[in-house]
């Protein structure tokens, strides 16, 4: 059930854009795929348009599918800090980057203390993750969105 608030925030992105938000989840290793249908299904009933990439997809073709399926979100569940990553945070920043993808922001579903927190736009905690993530999510998307329309103007 989605709240008056979320509902304003999704028509106020639609009328903009013409869709919902869109994302891509990616996963970091193969230890996070698990988590990939519980987090898809949280996103799409909080109101974003979900695309998943397929498992033990590289960087690079985790990005060019986030270019190509016109993404406003990037999210990578990370949640095996001790794990070999098959996916870095660094490796996505970089190619979307490359790729003139700098207005994709990128977020971690993980923990909260993820040292590569400090490189993304949001983490939000696997473990309390819930609507009002993704509430606040629409809001920051929508914030951004309204200062890229602003800026055209």
């Amino acid at each position: 059930m989605t709240s008056p608030q979320l509902a304003s925030n999704l028509a106020k992105f639609a009328e903009m854009e013409g869709r919902h938000p869109r994302l891509l989840l990616a996963t970091a290793s193969s230890v996070e795929e698990k988590h990939h249908k519980q987090v898809a299904t949280l996103f799409a009933d909080g109101g974003f348009d979900v695309d998943v990439a397929p498992g033990h997809s590289d960087a690079q073709s985790i990005v060019r599918q986030v270019i190509d399926c016109d993404a406003d979100m990037l999210v990578l569940i990370r949640t095996s800090l001790t794990a070999e990553d098959r996916v870095s945070v660094a490796d996505l920043i970089a190619g979307l980057d490359a790729l003139d993808g700098e207005y994709v922001k990128v977020g971690i579903v993980g923990h909260s203390d993820d040292p590569a927190a400090s490189n993304v736009d949001f983490v939000c905690d696997l473990e309390h993750l819930q609507t009002s993530d993704c509430e606040a999510l629409i809001d920051y998307i929508l914030a951004v969105e309204e200062g890229r329309v602003a800026q055209h103007i």
